[in-house]
């Protein structure tokens, strides 16, 4: 009889592994952020309807360059809440929407770019976001999430330009 208890207890143990390892991947998967791979693209593409265009450090800072335009940077994280407040409220706002096209829209991911989220956010707090001239230099930086939703980012975006 022993050994038949044994074997149950190896089942089970088995069971149970088996089980956590099953809940360790729904955790998994639902800790991915989708966020990234749902951003509009430089190209325009991504959900259909008006959105503000995302570039790459690289790209975005030539084309600034090119057109004479300032630089809307944001730095972000894609584990940071606020930051995902930002995309699915700010950004998503019609009339930030329709500003945005004035700027060059930059996004850095802080995790995969140390040292150039850095570079724009020596505090390191994110979300951040830094308004440049179309040569790099920072004109206006804001810190955290606006506290007034879009409309106080507005009045920061038009402070930005004055100052670009």
């Amino acid at each position: 009889m022993p050994m038949v208890t044994e074997v149950n207890r190896m089942k089970n143990g088995q069971t149970l592994i088996l089980l956590m390892l099953v809940a360790c991947a729904c955790i998994a998967s639902a800790c991915i952020d989708s966020t990234e791979s749902d951003m509009p693209t430089a190209d325009g593409s991504g959900d259909a309807g008006a959105a503000i265009v995302w570039y790459s450090y690289e790209e975005g800072m030539a084309i600034a360059a090119e057109q004479e335009k300032p630089v809307m940077v944001d730095v972000y994280a894609s584990w940071c809440k606020w930051c995902k407040e930002l995309d699915r409220v700010i950004y998503t706002d019609p009339d930030v929407i329709k500003l945005s096209d004035r700027f060059v829209c930059v996004k850095i991911n802080s995790d995969k770019e140390p040292a150039l989220a850095r570079r724009y956010n020596p505090q390191g707090g994110i979300p951040a976001v830094v308004f440049l001239r179309s040569d790099g230099t920072v004109v206006h930086s804001l810190g955290g999430y606006p506290r007034g939703g879009p409309d106080a980012f507005m009045q920061e975006m038009m402070v930005a330009l004055g100052k670009a």
